[in-house]
């Protein structure tokens, strides 16, 4: 996942592993041969237009506004009168306001149009403090999950333990797949047993009266360890 990072200069910058306590734990409990974390890309403020999400300092909001509300009126400016242009003056209006698109609420079909309007502010956007002086590892925490990201878990004894990242509401037939094609083609059942369950149990042997059967369908939730039979 790729997060540009606006008004925070100390930020560190590139590829960084997302330190995630739980796998630390289950290290402990479950013994395997390397430990992954999930890892995102960190842009400066100039490469903000290929980010997924964004970390704004809250005096850096203007900056977004900023820059959509010039994409707008640029737009607005080479349209013809009708929907589409009393859409993007509804946008222009929002803008003004200092509000980033994000905080507006659109219709599902809004939310297709503004796609191709290729504006930043309606990114999801996690809002920083300076002055709370927040650690990055819980910035780094925080904002991934505010931009509607989860993770679920793979692993066993002396076999790498790993947290994968996917969109909240993914189904394990996705999960599957974020693992590896192959896996997701020959898909027949997901073994899933949650965080919690392991911890409690003190292992993961030992959650298997926990570990339930589950289909393609199944909708996953953070934190849970998958074992994908196929």
């Amino acid at each position: 996942m790729k997060i540009a990072v606006l008004g925070l200069p100390e930020f560190p910058l590139g590829k960084k592993n997302m330190v995630d306590g739980r796998l630390n734990i289950l290290e402990d409990l479950i013994k395997p041969s390397k430990t992954t974390y999930i890892t995102n890309e960190y842009l400066d403020s100039a490469r903000v237009k290929d980010a997924d999400a964004i970390i704004c300092e809250k005096e850096a909001k203007l900056d977004l506004v900023i820059q959509d509300l010039e994409v707008v009126e640029n737009r607005i400016e080479r349209l013809p009168a009708g929907e589409e242009k009393n859409f993007s003056s509804r946008l222009k209006e929002i803008l003004e306001k200092n509000k980033c698109l994000i905080e507006e609420n659109f219709s599902e079909e809004e939310k297709k149009t503004l796609i191709n309007y290729n504006l930043v502010s309606i990114k999801p956007i996690f809002f920083v403090d300076k002055n709370e002086n927040k650690p990055v590892e819980e910035i780094m925490f925080e904002s991934y999950y505010s931009s509607g990201m989860i993770c679920f878990i793979t692993g066993a004894k002396d076999k790498e333990l790993k947290a994968w990242p996917i969109k909240k509401g993914a189904t394990a037939f996705e999960a599957a797949g974020a693992i590896h094609s192959a896996v997701q083609q020959k898909f027949i059942k997901a073994e899933i047993v949650s965080y919690d369950d392991t911890v409690k149990a003190g292992g993961l042997n030992q959650a298997k009266q926990y570990m339930h059967l589950e289909g393609r369908e199944y909708v996953m939730q953070d934190g849970e360890l998958l074992n994908v039979r196929t």
